[in-house]
């Protein structure tokens, strides 16, 4: 039961480990070496708990960013209009992906992993993909939104969010800068959908 309670600690200390490491040093730049030195185990113990540095990045993806997509979504008021629902989302995701070490990991690394990586944590955050196709069917439903194909409207919001994030984690001061780059990007999210009026 202890050896159990260990292996625990064990993983949480390289899963912590490895958020600190990937913010200052990158995914690719990071080495088993960094891993195990900052947590104080052998190369052995590593391979005990993950199977690669890849194994290791998935699992801690796989269970941080539930429940902080969770929140993200559960903080929107869902009785909104769509169009604004969406811009509330937009704007709290370009906050995320660009101030906590997850969102840096998203945008980051995960285009670089595997296959198979890659649709591991995209099922990590599927209720966030769901919160807003949800909101873009509605909107259309409604009327607010134009109709472009599910796909190419879920890649163009990605797109637009990420570079949002991107701007933040560029900027000289993103603490500061992080609320007006959110709104903007949030902005354009929706103008690029909503359906204009004569």
């Amino acid at each position: 039961m202890e050896a159990k309670a260990d292996d625990g600690n064990v993983r949480d200390r390289l899963f912590d480990a490895a958020r600190e490491l990937i913010g200052t040093l990158g995914y690719t730049e990071m080495s088993h070496a960094d891993l195990t030195a900052e947590v104080g185990i052998g190369r052995t113990t590593f391979y005990e708990h993950f199977s690669s540095k890849e194994d290791l990045l998935v699992q801690m993806v796989r269970r941080d960013l539930p429940p902080l997509v969770s929140e993200l979504v559960d903080t929107v008021d869902g009785s909104l209009p769509p169009d604004e629902r969406l811009m509330e989302l937009a704007r709290l995701m370009v906050e995320f992906v660009g101030t906590d070490h997850i969102g840096l990991i998203l945008h980051t690394e995960v285009p670089h992993l595997s296959p198979q990586a890659q649709d591991e944590i995209s099922q990590a955050h599927k209720v966030l993909a769901l919160a807003f196709s949800a909101t873009y069917r509605e909107g259309v439903q409604s009327g607010i939104f134009k109709t472009v194909p599910p796909s190419l409207a879920g890649r163009m919001m990605e797109k637009m969010i990420m570079t949002g994030g991107q701007t933040v984690m560029d900027s000289a001061d993103p603490p500061v800068d992080v609320g007006e780059i959110a709104r903007c990007t949030a902005e354009l999210v929706v103008s690029a959908f909503r359906v204009e009026r004569e």
